[in-house]
């Protein structure tokens, strides 16, 4: 009696091997550090996916050129946003809770959020230098959001004397950008002296001048 052939084992639809989901995040991240140290024109998705450990022919199978890849970075950074763009919505209707404390709530994330992500303010400058199409990109994704959900909190804050009256574009980008500058350019804050422990010390000496200048306390 003739042996009786097994079907072939096929994976799942849908569902990519793990080896695969490893090389789309490992390029993803390196990418992320890639192009904000070096910009989209300084770097090369071969020198990428050299430093993530992918061979460069699977890179392009997984995001078919630099440019998908860029953007896939700027989807990633996106979707990392949208809960904090969702509490800063939240803090904006909490209308019974003090300005100054929805204010100091406010900045606590962003501090947080930048602390988590130290590429993300070096990312958006970069592009910001080369301008063009990416930078409406990026504008479109990731700075107009946050910002239009974090201006309201400032602009009540004033309203309310919590804080004084001054060019609400201006503040808001001074603020956001010299977090964010801090956190990239640790080292420099490190080697001029100050002491930091850990992504907690930074995240506590951060909040501690914001709320300082801004609020006019130390939390």
């Amino acid at each position: 009696m003739p042996a009786i052939a097994r079907k072939p084992k096929h994976r799942r639809r849908g569902r990519p091997a793990d080896n695969r989901v490893r090389g789309d995040l490992a390029l993803l991240r390196v990418g992320q550090a890639a192009f904000a140290r070096h910009g989209f024109e300084g770097t090369s998705l071969r020198k990428i996916a050299a430093t993530a450990g992918v061979d460069p022919g699977l890179a392009a199978h997984h995001f078919g050129s630099k440019e998908a890849l860029w953007e896939a970075v700027v989807d990633r950074l996106s979707w990392t946003l949208t809960p904090a763009i969702e509490n800063l919505e939240r803090l904006q209707s909490e209308i019974r809770v003090p300005i100054g404390t929805r204010l100091g709530q406010a900045l606590r994330q962003l501090v947080s959020l930048l602390c988590e992500e130290p590429e993300l303010g070096m990312f958006i400058t970069r592009v910001g230098v080369e301008k063009g199409e990416k930078l409406t990109h990026l504008t479109d994704k990731l700075i107009r959001p946050y910002h239009d959900a974090f201006t309201p909190l400032l602009i009540e804050a004033m309203r309310k004397k919590v804080i004084s009256r001054q060019p609400v574009e201006v503040l808001y980008y001074m603020l956001t950008f010299a977090v964010s500058m801090t956190v990239s350019y640790r080292h420099i804050v490190e080697a001029s002296g100050a002491h930091i422990e850990g992504t907690d010390g930074l995240k506590t000496a951060i909040t501690q001048c914001l709320f300082a200048t801004f609020l006019g306390k130390i939390p």
